[in-house]
């Protein structure tokens, strides 16, 4: 079996003053997790760090936080000076659940069987990821489109199933197959034979039943088929999950792993293998970064593959710029749930924060602060924070592109005017993330949800006052200021929430809209004073049009074809 150089013998759980816990105060937690690396480990040793994740489905925005744990303190490790790398391993070997594939037509027969036998579905799963990584910079530019990279660099893609047929793990099995009953006894199980599960060398499904087991041979019989034969080759014969572990942790010489939290409680894998690691391998458990859960923006519930239907990392990409996304899994420790969403709260709220990040990481704010946000920056990526402090917000962005027509140029034009100092590219892409939020996740907040034309009916609640008496509300007195207003942007008063969808209801038929400053510098005063009359008046809104056909969401490149709620 292939050896690693000899590992510092790993310390007892209870020594371990942060053993599955969140970092010390004032670390942020990747820094945390590689130290403890950087201390089990010589300084010339290469650090491995595993991600591995099974293709039931598209891989969701729940799954790529462990992705996202490796890709930090693999830029951790790298950032002490220290060698490291990263193993994306896709488990396309584990068997096609019952349920899922009489559910999906296009799993239909191959309950049982490898997720890599249907090797169209599985490398379509695989490289929409893939995809979505290297447009997020974590896949190295040089991989391919399975994510193979030359050999000696920092990155490495497996597929479970190719390994297993092509007898990867070949002596490693066979030792784990003569050793059964001791691993059993290890693991707290009472046969041997309950740690593997024999493909059916007839029907190929993982419906069978060990009767022998040894070295050499497996022989069973298929609870599927009726088949009562013997399995020769160890790539037929795969253990369990914990074995298929703590296997490849040995033959691959991985040193750490991100995992979810429930895999390190009482009684999970991780806790139940420690003894296979201490008293057969011979050597430390891997370096366990346990993280919370993704969870959707409202609600109890965490994010599942099995519901199916995303997100997707695709669909953060087409409204957030990459730093961003990494510091929405970055900014809280790791062992915190995340809440990720679309809605306006969640939207407006990521640019808000990350907007004040930024120009913390660039040098505008208080010491401690700044420091550590300029470590956490450094830890997202290689770009610099200061053209992100230029930009308008994005609030200013949607109320220029909305009083625009939807025109990307011309609300660039708009903006640029009244930001000379914003970054250009950035500027850009703001604008392009605004318009797909604007015209997707964001259109009931903008427009009625009827799409009705520039003179919208009426609702009932919000019927015109009667001309010929007084108006009641903020309408008639901002019709008047805005008659006599010269200087930039709406008169400035203290509004109410209330007041502000009496506003927006006037002009849009909503309760939200473009911030009062960006209308009146888009259409002027006056302008704005006309349509807020139009509607006391006689009911018109004619601020209110549909964006025009040719504004669509913005896709990501090289993921067109890819499922995506943001379309």
């Amino acid at each position: 079996m292939p050896r690693r150089p000899r590992a510092r013998k790993q310390r007892p759980r209870v020594d371990d003053p942060y053993p599955y816990t969140e970092a010390r105060a004032g670390a942020h937690w990747a820094l945390e997790y590689a130290r403890r690396l950087a201390d089990r480990h010589p300084p010339h040793h290469r650090v491995l760090i595993q991600t591995s994740m099974s293709p039931s489905g598209y891989f969701h925005v729940g799954n790529f936080r462990d992705t996202v744990c490796a890709h930090l303190v693999h830029r951790a490790l790298r950032r002490m000076g220290r060698r490291s790398a990263i193993l994306l391993s896709f488990d396309d070997y584990d068997p096609v659940r019952t349920g899922q594939a009489a559910r999906d037509p296009e799993l239909a027969g191959h309950g049982g069987r490898p997720l890599g036998e249907h090797r169209e579905r599985a490398a379509r799963i695989c490289r929409t990821y893939l995809a979505e990584l290297r447009a997020m910079g974590i896949l190295p530019p040089e991989a391919d489109e399975d994510g193979r990279t030359p050999p000696g660099g920092d990155w490495q893609t497996h597929y479970q199933y190719e390994r297993y047929r092509a007898g990867a793990y070949r002596t490693v099995q066979r030792r784990y197959q003569r050793d059964a009953d001791r691993l059993a006894a290890l693991l707290g199980k009472d046969d041997g034979r309950d740690l593997f599960t024999v493909y059916c060398l007839q029907c190929g499904r993982n419906t069978t039943e060990i009767l022998r087991l040894d070295r050499r041979a497996a022989g069973y019989r298929c609870l599927s088929c009726g088949a009562e034969l013997t399995a020769r080759d160890p790539a037929d014969v795969k253990p369990s999950w914990a074995l298929d572990w703590t296997l490849r942790v040995a033959h691959e010489s991985i040193d750490c792993e991100p995992a979810g939290q429930d895999h390190v409680s009482a009684g999970s894998t991780m806790d139940r293998t420690l003894p296979v690691y201490e008293s057969y391998l011979g050597f430390p458990q891997p370096v366990i970064v346990p993280y919370g859960l993704v969870r959707a923006e409202h609600g109890s519930g965490k994010i599942s593959g099995s519901r199916g239907g995303g997100p997707y990392v695709r669909d953060l990409l087409a409204v957030h710029p990459v730093p961003l996304v990494l510091w929405l899994y970055a900014r809280r420790d790791c062992l915190a749930d995340l809440r990720l969403g679309f809605g306006p709260a969640a939207f407006l709220g990521a640019y808000e924060e990350f907007d004040r990040f930024a120009r913390s990481a660039s040098g505008d704010g208080p010491g401690p602060e700044r420091a550590r946000d300029r470590v956490l920056w450094e830890l997202l990526t290689d770009e610099e924070p200061d053209g992100y402090g230029t930009l308008p917000r994005m609030r200013t962005v949607l109320g220029a592109l909305y009083a625009h027509g939807c025109a990307p140029e011309a609300a660039r034009r708009h903006l640029a005017a009244r930001h000379p100092r914003a970054d250009e590219p950035l500027l850009a892409e703001r604008i392009g993330h605004a318009l797909t939020w604007l015209t997707t996740h964001g259109r009931d907040r903008y427009w009625p949800s009827s799409g009705g034309p520039a003179a919208a009916p009426v609702p009932a609640d919000r019927a015109p006052a009667d001309p010929r008496t007084p108006a009641a509300g903020p309408l008639a007195p901002l019709i008047d200021r805005l008659r006599t207003h010269t200087g930039p942007g709406a008169p400035h008063a203290r509004r109410t929430r209330a007041e502000f969808r009496e506003i927006y209801g006037a002009l849009f038929g909503t309760e939200h809209g473009p911030r009062l400053d960006t209308l009146a510098d888009v259409f002027g005063p006056a302008v704005l004073a006309d349509a807020l009359e139009a509607y006391r008046d006689r009911g018109e809104r004619p601020l209110c049009v549909e964006p025009p056909a040719g504004a669509t969401a913005l896709r990501v490149p090289d993921l067109q074809e890819a499922p995506s709620r943001a379309r």
